[in-house]
């Protein structure tokens, strides 16, 4: 025998000469940890004194085994199906141990409850069967065994096991079966390594094939969680109400979901490829790397949007690449906000004036009764009904904005006489006995009587308190409706209100545009649409401002 690689070393064939053993069999025993190998430069040698401990271990007479003349019987016991059948009796004490083996290396696992510890055992022993019935089949696997060892992969990554988990029960799997069939070859007696040998050619490739079929399902099943995850994260991005974008170093727009387009008025063709500030408003001051900002801008169609935008750093290892935001639009809760301001001033402006006139006059009168005549006294008492018939107003007014946010406003067209309809609404507006009324005769309207006076006192009052006299309301037939204006000779409109005067609300950065009544023209709007006409203002050429609005004929 060679002794290269050092004293008392053998190459794997002489190492199989010596034990009358195919090579692939030597190099079962060594991967299986019975036979250690040192490095050479030909290859791997084994030490002659694990052969002989080996030998000796296996052979009573010698170390060779001749089978020539050997009985059925004894050639059974070096069938390695038999050793295989002897193994799958003991799939239930290899489970068994597996436990033992795990809570030595995860302590945690000793913690685990009786059910969850036969659960451990269950899927073990099962795994185990496996095992054993891979190696049974040899080349001959069905690929159906393959697609459940796989399933059992797949079921550990959804429910979250760690791989390192995984492997190790693997790892675990693949030790016992191997001691396990050792410890089955040993019962068998005299030459039971011939036998181990053959059956370890078979039981590892079928533990690889095992491993891989666990691992590839393991791992397929996390690839689908990230393609779900991805496609859960892109459903949830496109469907999101508030916008998405990714925009590179040079503040182009690589990506926008559907609600950016909707926010800034664009379709997301027309964003993609834009520098985003180009897209917001020019004016606007914003800077990519700006973790929040709040800005009011105004899009390509005139259109005013609060917005909030959270940016982030979008990396690749260390190097910045471009930044990922969101964008909020703020319209609606600054839309709130500024309606609840304004309810607050005309609560706190319009009612304490008529309340304070209406105390004044009280106290008039209860102070100086006796010595009023009776003229005095009906006067005082007119004047105390105007206030009070001015905060009625007030509070009709609120209710019917709330009516018209929610589309209940109940409309009841009738026909009227349009003239008497707005002197009996100048009765209820203070400072309202100067408007010059000039309505002929017989026109009518196809109206609700109580709305048209609403719009009507509205107007007026708006006219008396910011506009001067003389306040003229006129009318006159057109095609298929009335048209009632309401003219005075005050300073007008600034033009760059125009646009909003009719909307109840301004937006914040944006100069409001003093609001023209109590809670602006939005009610008049509202309540003469309801009635199915329109309402807009103009300048009047030799100065003033003029109010006018259509009611529906009959």
């Amino acid at each position: 025998m060679s002794d290269h690689g050092g004293p008392g070393r053998l190459t794997l064939p002489e190492a199989a000469g010596l034990l009358n053993l195919p090579v692939e069999s030597v190099e079962a025993l060594v991967g299986a940890g019975y036979l250690r190998t040192a490095a050479s430069p030909d290859g791997p040698r084994v030490a002659l004194g694990d052969l002989k401990a080996f030998l000796a271990r296996n052979s009573d007479d010698g170390p060779y085994l001749d089978i020539s003349d050997a009985s059925d019987a004894r050639l059974d016991e070096l069938d390695p199906q038999s050793l295989l059948d002897a193994l799958d009796g003991r799939s239930e004490d290899m489970a068994r141990r597996a436990l033992d083996l795990l809570v030595a290396v995860f302590p945690e696992a000793g913690r685990w409850s009786l059910s969850q510890q036969a659960r451990f055992i269950e899927e073990a022993r099962t795994r185990f069967e496996a095992i054993v019935a891979v190696a049974a089949l040899g080349s001959e696997v069905d690929d159906v065994l393959i697609d459940e060892l796989a399933g059992v992969g797949a079921e550990a990554a959804w429910a979250s096991t760690p791989l390192q988990e995984v492997l190790l029960v693997l790892r675990i799997s693949r030790d016992l079966v191997v001691q396990t069939a050792v410890e089955v070859a040993e019962e068998r007696g005299r030459h039971w390594g011939l036998a181990l040998s053959l059956l370890l050619t078979r039981i590892l490739p079928a533990l690889d094939r095992l491993t891989d079929a666990i691992a590839r399902g393991y791992w397929h099943a996390v690839v689908g969680q990230q393609e779900e995850s991805r496609a859960r994260y892109a459903n949830v991005v496109e469907h999101s109400s508030d916008g998405v974008y990714e925009v590179g170093l040079d503040g182009r727009i690589r990506y926008a979901n559907a609600a950016l387009g909707v926010i800034l008025g664009r379709s997301v063709d027309e964003l993609v490829g834009q520098r985003l500030l180009e897209v917001l408003d020019p004016a606007t001051e914003f800077r990519l790397d700006a973790e929040h900002t709040e800005v009011a801008v105004r899009r390509a169609d005139g259109v005013v949007r609060v917005l909030d935008i959270r940016a982030i750093e979008r990396r690749d290892g260390e190097e910045l690449i471009g930044f990922d935001g969101i964008v909020r639009d703020l319209t609606a809760a600054v839309r709130f906000e500024e309606l609840r301001n304004d309810l607050l001033g005309l609560l706190g402006d319009e009612l304490r004036r008529p309340l304070t006139t209406v105390f004044g006059l009280g106290a008039m009168l209860e102070t100086h009764s006796e010595e009023l005549d009776a003229a005095q006294v009906r006067s005082l008492g007119e004047r105390i009904r105007q206030q009070a018939e001015r905060m009625r107003r007030l509070t009709d007014d609120l209710d019917q904005m709330s009516l018209l946010d929610y589309d209940s406003l109940l409309v009841n067209r009738r026909r009227l006489d349009v003239g008497q309809t707005v002197r009996d609404a100048l009765r209820a507006v203070p400072g309202a006995d100067t408007v010059d009324v000039r309505i002929a005769s017989g026109i009518e309207a196809l109206a609700d009587r109580a709305r048209v006076e609403q719009v009507v006192a509205n107007l007026v009052e708006n006219a008396v308190r910011y506009g001067e006299a003389p306040i003229v309301v006129s009318a006159q037939r057109g095609e298929g409706d009335v048209v009632v204006h309401v003219t005075d000779r005050g300073p007008g409109v600034a033009p760059t209100v125009e646009s909003t005067l009719f909307s109840r609300l301004s937006l914040t950065g944006v100069p409001r545009r003093g609001m023209r009544g109590p809670l602006g023209l939005a009610l008049v709007r509202g309540l003469v649409e309801a009635m199915g006409g329109r309402v807009w203002y103009e300048p009047v050429p030799e100065g003033g401002a003029r109010f006018s609005f259509t009611l529906p004929a009959p």
